[in-house]
């Protein structure tokens, strides 16, 4: 059993690892509701490699790269054990012979149904838990900490990369 830091052993990390404490709590709690669903196969990036094939039709492997600021090779092989867990088909793009489509399919649908019901039902826990005033306190905190730019997670690190080298 591993021991919970008090709240001063909090305050002293920052923020920053704080945010990230939270992060990993969350999705723990998120995989143990799509296990419970029977969706205990998650991995990371497939909910929004599922979302942007469910959203854009015609989704090609290499559009699925760009997006996530990776090879089509690291694309592919995201996409191969997507197609062989059952949430996605691939077939021949109709306009390029190189390229691939990924599509969705029903497994996929259901896992982005259960996905939101499982975020809304944390959230519900959470206000719950805390109360709804400070529940609000933290999306007021996180969104000033957000910014009024939307650069996207893969954009950011790309730029991190570039300054680190």
């Amino acid at each position: 059993m591993t021991a919970q830091p008090n709240e001063r052993a909090l305050q002293a990390l920052g923020l920053g690892p704080q945010l990230r404490r939270a992060w990993v709590g969350y999705q723990r709690r998120l995989d143990r509701a799509l296990a419970a669903e029977g969706f205990d196969d998650r991995a990371f990036p497939d909910g929004r490699v599922l979302r942007m094939c469910r959203d854009v039709p015609g989704t090609t492997i290499s559009a699925i790269g760009r997006e996530l600021g990776i090879t089509r090779q690291g694309a592919a092989k995201i996409v191969s054990g997507l197609r062989e867990r059952g949430y996605v088909t691939v077939e021949p793009s109709a306009t390029s012979g190189r390229e691939k489509v990924v599509d969705v399919t029903a497994r996929a649908l259901e896992y982005l149904a259960a996905h939101r019901r499982a975020a809304r039902g944390i959230e519900s826990d959470l206000r719950n838990e805390v109360g709804a005033d400070a529940f609000e306190a933290v999306q007021r905190l996180v969104t000033a900490l957000a910014g009024e730019d939307d650069t996207r997670l893969r954009d950011y690190l790309r730029s991190r990369a570039v300054h680190e080298l």
